[in-house]
């Protein structure tokens, strides 16, 4: 369930998203550039924050838990699988900046990356976006498996890790200029479509 956020809350977290799609760095962003971009004073903001480290924390786990949510309430309308999976695909193409935003969180969760300890244990307790995405993908395994025996627990959680690691490939995909033209990304989502309707057969 959703916190309610203040509108100064979320005018912290829109803020930070801003300043990540024009190329923030995480390490160097500074609680005056924050608060610049938010129109609101540095005093105000530690009303509600207790560092810069909880402000981009929770503001990237705000945007993925909303982009998430949209792309959920869109996927209910689609018919089948098939078109299930390239909605949430192009999804992330219209939203590119937003999916960019999920994809930092999550390597943020790496031990190897490059941001500092305290911002690794802010995203810990403010949740990941990837439980976020995982539940989204287990309901619509659910609605999948209406009709058919449902999978054990351990075979849904397995199956929902290897349809998110395909999403997560098509991110990293669209990071790369490669793959910049639509015929290029309509091939390679043809292909993750393809894989997740394989894995999801296969079970």
């Amino acid at each position: 369930m959703s916190k309610n956020y203040s509108p100064k809350e979320k005018a912290i977290f829109e803020a930070v998203i801003e300043l990540f799609e024009e190329g923030a760095d995480l390490n160097n962003l500074t609680v005056a550039e924050i608060t610049g971009k938010a129109g609101i004073g540095k005093g105000t903001a530690y009303e509600y924050f207790s560092d810069k480290e909880e402000m981009i924390a929770k503001a990237l786990f705000y945007n993925s838990e909303n982009l998430c949510r949209q792309v959920y309430n869109g996927v209910c309308k689609e018919k089948d699988l098939q078109s299930k999976v390239n909605y949430v695909l192009l999804k992330m193409e219209q939203q590119i900046s937003k999916a960019n935003c999920i994809l930092r969180l999550v390597m943020m969760m790496s031990e190897n990356s490059m941001v500092s300890k305290r911002m690794r244990e802010m995203v810990n307790e403010t949740l990941s976006a990837k439980a976020a995405a995982i539940n989204i993908i287990k309901k619509v395994l659910e609605d999948e498996f209406t009709d058919r025996e449902t999978p054990s627990e351990d075979l849904m959680e397995y199956l929902a890790l290897c349809i998110y690691s395909r999403i997560m490939c098509y991110a990293m995909i669209l990071k790369d200029d490669k793959f910049n033209s639509e015929d290029s990304r309509s091939i390679m989502r043809k292909l993750v479509t393809d894989g997740i309707c394989r894995d999801v057969k296969a079970v």
